[in-house]
């Protein structure tokens, strides 16, 4: 076996699938669709081993959904205009605006380092604003429909942050990310009325809920008929073959001629030839 030279192999293929678009798609009627999406990265730093475990797990899948014929659609992208990007660029003195784009570009270039199949040119930064115009459409949509309100409430606060945090994000009376002792700040924010949709969500959740319980009985309906052939044949068969099994013990040539094993097969091949009997005639659903 001639010696693997990754840096020389990988970046010829990596290459080839750069040069014919290999991971592009567009909309194909002929073929199934797949949309493929792990988390958008945070490029408040480089990419580590955790990164690529979760990555790596999204690729298995895409790749795997495209060899079965499907129209794998495997996007990326960047969760850049939060706290952990603007904490890092105050961390290390640089403009959040140089600091994010700097670590986006370091990290893409690691991630196609590693020959994951994303289809690059959709790919998105929630900081630049072709993206977060639509986040300020939808919000002054919802603040002139009266949905989106200011009002002073008691919130956590991390004083190193400088940032509110969720009751999740307080671990054992401090902050998940510093470790600085919580306090309670009376603060002026804003809020959504997702009351609003209250009577809405729960009508919705309850047709969901009707579906999948109609769901449920079908699987119980096929696990029942998927019974009545084992108690109806199996059993039978069962006791058949221990009374035999007994008579093996005072027949040696027999037991070593056929034995068990013979025994077990034949049980297998007539409990499929059963199975596949019931199929055919529609009393078990695919």
């Amino acid at each position: 076996m001639s010696e693997y030279r990754p840096a020389e192999i990988e970046s010829k293929w990596q290459a080839h699938w750069t040069r014919t678009r290999a991971f592009e798609v567009t909309e194909d009627r002929s073929k199934p669709k797949f949309y493929c999406l792990e988390m958008f990265a945070y490029p408040s730093g480089h990419a580590h081993v955790g990164h690529v475990r979760n990555y790596m797990i999204g690729d298995i899948m895409a790749r795997t959904m495209r060899m079965r014929g499907f129209n794998v659609l495997h996007p990326f992208g960047w969760d850049a205009f939060g706290l952990p990007a603007e904490n890092a660029a105050i961390k290390n003195n640089v403009h959040p605006e140089k600091w994010t784009l700097d670590n986006i570009a370091h990290m893409k270039g690691q991630l196609q380092r590693l020959g994951i199949s994303y289809a690059w040119e959709r790919e998105l930064a929630t900081c630049l604003p072709d993206y977060y115009r639509w986040n300020q459409w939808l919000f002054t949509r919802m603040f002139q429909r009266g949905l989106a309100y200011r009002k002073r409430s008691t919130v956590n606060w991390c004083a190193s942050c400088q940032t509110v945090l969720a009751n999740e994000q307080v671990v054992d009376g401090g902050c998940w990310r510093c470790g600085t002792p919580v306090t309670l700040r009376e603060l002026e924010q804003w809020s959504l009325r997702i009351t609003a949709y209250a009577d809405e969500l729960l009508d919705d959740a309850n047709t969901l809920l009707n579906v999948q319980l109609a769901l449920a009985s079908q699987r119980t309906s096929e696990v029942m008929r998927v019974l009545t052939v084992f108690s109806v044949f199996f059993l039978p068969l069962t006791f058949i073959v221990g009374v035999y099994g007994m008579n093996f013990n005072y027949m040696p040539e027999l037991r070593e001629r056929w034995g068990y094993p013979a025994v077990l097969l034949a049980m297998a091949m007539v409990t499929f030839a059963i199975h596949r009997w019931f199929r055919v005639r529609g009393w078990l659903r695919r």
